[in-house]
């Protein structure tokens, strides 16, 4: 989905999974349920890639909203090491997790940022932001949305209940501006399943 790999990415792919199963309880990084189906979160992840390419760095940065142990912006950095990927999170704990990831796979183009979402606005902004399992719409929309650049895009990743919220994520979208300007599903290969990726412009 994400195009040839490296042995080196495949390498920093297997390292991440690594490190996520050792600090995964004591981090509340993931659950212990979801442990046994990390490869569906690195999947799902790359599938992105299979829609779109990341802003080549020189342009711009992709950001990774609310990126919890790293999912999907670890993994699109290692997929991309030309883009520049910021790894958003407001609790303490993954963000200790996320700078070990960032030292022991030596991502330079990756940057860590402590902060709300909401608290974000003003200070930053992206050229592409990414969310994954951050929230119910009418809680996460427009704080994202705030943080994109003019121009720029806000993706989400959606499963089966998109449906059921997109008519109001259309309409809290206008009022600040942006649009609903793509859909795509994407099978995620040997899972018998799909995401969708739902793209706000700003």
């Amino acid at each position: 989905m994400a195009g040839p790999l490296t042995e080196e990415m495949v390498g920093k792919l297997q390292r991440y999974g690594d490190l996520l199963i050792e600090h995964a309880t004591k981090m509340s990084l993931v659950s212990r349920h979801e442990l046994g189906r990390l490869h569906v979160h690195v999947l799902d992840a790359a599938a992105l890639l299979a829609t779109r390419e990341l802003p080549p760095g020189d342009d711009g940065w992709t950001a990774d909203l609310g990126t919890g142990g790293g999912l999907p912006g670890v993994v699109l950095a290692i997929l991309r090491p030309q883009a520049k990927v910021a790894l958003v999170d407001s609790r303490r704990s993954r963000v200790v997790f996320l700078k070990i990831v960032q030292r022991e796979l030596e991502l330079e183009n990756v940057e860590i940022i402590h902060e709300r979402i909401e608290d974000l606005a003003g200070k930053r902004s992206f050229e592409l932001c990414v969310a994954r399992a951050l929230g119910k719409i009418e809680n996460v929309l427009v704080p994202s949305l705030d943080v994109v650049a003019p121009g720029g895009s806000l993706v989400l990743f959606k499963g089966p209940k998109w449906k059921n919220e997109r008519d109001k994520a259309i309409e809290m979208a206008l009022g600040v501006g942006a649009e609903l300007a793509d859909e795509q599903d994407v099978e995620i290969r040997g899972e018998d399943r799909s995401t969708t990726f739902v793209e706000f412009k700003v």
